[in-house]
């Protein structure tokens, strides 16, 4: 008989992506969606919506998993080493389906989690899931790029919309693959979907792929103004970015994630270093002069 996936639980569903993830599945009216949440969680998730409290004990989990078809996890950093144990409890609770919280840059290239060991926390999870599909967990991890739209408001992508700011790494020529937020979703309505389809593999999306440069025009043409370039290396970003977070500076994080986005040798060219997904998830178009549009014009896309 062929899976097929009902009850889902979103892990995370408060932070930038996981709320687009938990909206996409509420908004397609294709499953019975819940919130897991801490005990002392004040956030709310519409009405109708069933939020489940666990203190993340192990008889908690499990019985906050219990009757769900899959697990959708959205767990921002600093919840990413607890995900094993979200797996074990949701083996003994007898989930189809787990999505652990990948959503960005390629953690499979051993590069990444070599530069920035959380994404090493990314790769434990995916091994400890693999060596449950013969306890009958099958999983799907989604490898979107840096998100687009949400990092352009804060400069996260090398842009920033608000201050018409850029920083332009190695000469902005490199491709790389990025999605916007309600991409995110798309895919993971779209594997939830098609479970026989997307069962333990690793899937590929984007909204587009493009350098720096393509970017950065798409960007003053749309807005009608010059904007204030910064050009720097991938090389100082690393070296800056590994100090600040060595001192437990946030920023240097975010340095680090710029290397691993524009940088040569960390995978982040879906359509070169991968097989983008995109057509088999049936996901709808959303280009780079499409984004930008709705980005100058304070839309979402």
């Amino acid at each position: 008989m062929a899976q097929t996936i009902k009850n889902v639980i979103v892990i995370g569903a408060a932070g930038n992506i996981g709320a687009s993830i938990f909206r996409a599945i509420a908004d397609s009216g294709k499953f019975n969606v819940s919130v897991l949440s801490r005990p002392d969680s004040t956030s709310t998730y519409g009405t109708g919506v069933k939020v489940v409290k666990s203190d993340y004990t192990e008889a908690s989990l499990v019985d906050a998993f219990r009757g769900q078809d899959a697990v959708v996890s959205a767990l921002g950093a600093a919840g990413l080493a607890e995900e094993p144990k979200l797996v074990d409890a949701a083996v003994k609770a007898g989930v189809k389906r787990f999505l652990p919280s990948e959503y960005s840059c390629n953690s499979q290239n051993a590069q990444v989690p070599a530069l920035i060991p959380i994404f090493g926390l990314k790769v434990q999870t995916n091994k400890h899931l693999k060596a449950q599909e013969s306890k009958g967990l099958t999983w799907t991890a989604i490898e979107t790029g840096p998100a687009f739209d949400w990092g352009a408001q804060v400069g996260l992508v090398g842009f920033n919309i608000n201050t018409k700011e850029a920083t332009i790494l190695d000469g902005g020529n490199r491709p790389f693959s990025t999605s916007n937020l309600s991409q995110v979703g798309n895919a993971v309505v779209a594997v939830l979907s098609k479970p026989e389809e997307t069962a333990n593999q690793f899937i590929y999306v984007d909204s587009f792929t493009a350098t720096q440069k393509e970017i950065l025009a798409e960007l003053e043409k749309a807005s009608g103004e010059k904007w204030k370039v910064t050009e720097s290396t991938t090389e100082a970003a690393k070296t800056e970015g590994q100090a600040l977070f060595a001192k437990g500076d946030f920023s240097g994080l975010l340095l680090l994630l710029k290397v691993i986005t524009f940088g040569e040798g960390y995978g982040s060219d879906f359509t070169k270093d991968a097989v983008l997904g995109n057509e088999k998830l049936g996901l709808p178009k959303q280009d780079l002069p499409l984004t930008v549009a709705a980005l100058v014009a304070g839309k979402s896309i």
